[in-house]
């Protein structure tokens, strides 16, 4: 009867015991350093509050090539647990205090290790990865999950950092999205940074994908595939926005120099697109005086970018379209002091022209109540509006393409004959009015054709040039041509059009930043085809 009545006391004297905790994950703080070789060492810090179970696990399945080696564990005292290697579930709390090791699967692994004793503790857990890195057909790249759903209580924070031995990682060389989780994902410090800005939800998890460039690791984990190919699935079900088709073109802010410098297949996949465009090689087309693709903007916009130029910012299609608003009526120049502003004058462009239409509208919600644009207040004004600047953008490459199938210039994923002409002329142009000067023989040019040269000297991004070309040529065509304006004022008009499209560049980064790439905002849903997922883990 005694001997009931202790065991019943002791029951009893448990209960409170456990009762006195409550579960809870208050902090993940996770670092992965990538090798050389593509390997990773994974160091997770783990603060905590066990309240029930015997031991703590961590959730690695759907490896593949990845193997995990080195597996340690140490606890808030600074104890190191033995390894026992195989790991057996079902003992006491006691039997595995101090203890940790790996029960493997058909699809993957667990990591585990006894949590000692319920309440507070903090757990690091050390091993290595290898095969993280996967060399792609173009990139190479890092598409993990390292915070498995489903855990045995809500994270409250949750931060992972991911550096390069010997590298940094910043803006020209790496971009990355963040899935899974409600939070921020950023380049700082030459190191990729993930972090949660609220509480776990019980089905939050946290998965990385990084996009590197050539030249960083030497991984033998090879996938034929494309880095287009995993970010689309990635995107899917997710809050980043879709990229134009046929490559990304978005996507390539701030990184079309080092692109540009890859050698091998990327390099002959663009010079043979190049070809397939034009018709021939770019270095045999040769000066062309009339304006391409019946002056469409847009459409001349779309093949440029084709053709390899940065497009993706919006900064030479901007330009261009405010200069012909200009020239059509749309706005009008005023000259104050030594500056020059916009004003609307009521007219506004067609409907039916939706790229320069949608332009102005963003201008003209700008402008205010005065309807007079001023440089600052479209800088302004873009920058809290990113989102509807990036869609004007998409926008418009989306216009300029269907413009070119509805006209013939394409058909199915290739250019027609007289789609081919035109490009030559497009890039032709550009040939002529940056060598203008150079030619000997000098046709007169109508002034009307000299605002249309400044309408694609702006889209190419010389406008100043052409202005300047113009001036030496004949003074005289610029009163002619240019509605009344002297050098001087068409200086001022060219250096604010600057201005105004360089508003365009700046909230498109921001905007791009914000929806993936160089970081910002994550998703929380989204990211498939990740390596090392699962759900679980926590306490047990």
């Amino acid at each position: 009867m005694r001997r009931t009545l202790l065991s019943i006391a002791a029951a009893l004297l448990g209960a409170v015991a456990m009762s006195a905790y409550s579960p809870e994950i208050r902090d993940i703080d996770i670092s992965l350093t990538l090798h050389k070789d593509g390997s990773a060492s994974v160091v997770e810090r783990w603060d905590v509050c066990a309240a029930d179970g015997t031991e703590w696990y961590l959730v690695r399945k759907n490896l593949g090539d990845i193997d995990i080696k080195d597996f340690s564990v140490c606890d808030e005292t600074g104890r190191k647990y033995l390894n026992e290697g195989d790991w057996n579930v079902d003992r006491s709390i006691s039997e595995k205090a101090g203890r940790c090791g790996i029960v493997r699967s058909r699809d993957g692994m667990e990591l585990c290790w006894g949590i000692g004793s319920l309440g507070d503790h903090v757990f690091t857990a050390s091993y290595t990865m290898t095969n993280v890195v996967k060399t792609l057909e173009d990139y190479d790249m890092v598409h993990l999950q390292i915070v498995s759903p489903g855990l045995s209580s809500r994270p409250g924070h949750v931060k992972a950092t991911v550096s390069a031995e010997g590298t940094q990682i910043d803006s020209t060389n790496t971009r990355l999205w963040g899935f899974g989780f409600i939070g921020n994902a950023g380049l700082e410090g030459g190191k990729a940074v993930y972090e949660s800005s609220e509480r776990f939800r019980s089905n939050s998890s946290v998965i990385v994908l990084l996009r590197f460039d050539k030249g960083i690791f030497n991984s033998q984990s090879r996938q034929d595939r494309s880095f287009s190919e995993v970010l689309d699935k990635a995107k899917e079900g997710s809050d980043y926005d879709d990229e134009e088709d046929e490559g990304g073109w978005l996507g390539l802010i701030l990184v079309l120099a080092a692109a540009a410098a890859l050698v091998g297949g990327a390099y002959a996949r663009a010079a043979a697109n190049k070809r397939k465009i034009l018709g021939m090689d770019p270095k045999d087309v040769s000066w062309n005086r009339e304006i391409p693709f019946g002056g469409s903007l847009p459409e001349s916009n779309y093949v440029l970018q084709k053709l390899g130029e940065d497009r993706s910012s919006g900064s030479g299609l901007a330009s261009a379209l405010i200069l012909r608003m200009i020239y059509k009526g749309y706005l009008t120049v005023v000259k104050n002091g030594d500056k020059v502003e916009l004003s609307f004058n009521g007219t506004a462009p067609d409907d039916s022209d939706t790229t320069m239409r949608g332009l102005y509208n963003m201008m003209l919600k700008a402008s205010g109540s005065d309807k007079i644009l001023q440089s600052k207040e479209f800088s302004r004004w873009s920058s809290g509006h990113g989102s509807e600047v990036n869609n004007w953008i998409k926008s418009s490459a989306s216009c300029g393409r269907k413009s070119l199938v509805r006209n013939g210039f394409i058909q199915g994923s290739g250019y027609t004959v007289q789609g081919q002409g035109e490009a030559r002329k497009l890039l032709g142009l550009k040939k002529f009015l940056q060598d203008f000067t150079l030619i000997k023989e000098k046709e007169a040019i109508e002034a009307v054709l000299w605002k249309e040269y400044l309408v694609y000297g702006a889209l190419y991004g010389i406008a100043e040039t052409v202005a300047k070309q113009l001036r030496d040529i004949n003074p005289q065509l610029i009163e002619e041509g240019q509605e009344g304006f002297d050098y001087a004022t068409l200086y001022l008009i060219l250096r604010l059009n600057d201005s105004l499209s360089r508003s365009i560049t700046n909230a498109s980064i921001d905007s791009e930043a914000r929806s993936g790439g160089f970081g910002g905002g994550t998703s929380f849903g989204g990211g498939g085809g990740f390596s090392g997922g699962g759900a679980g883990g926590g306490s047990r």
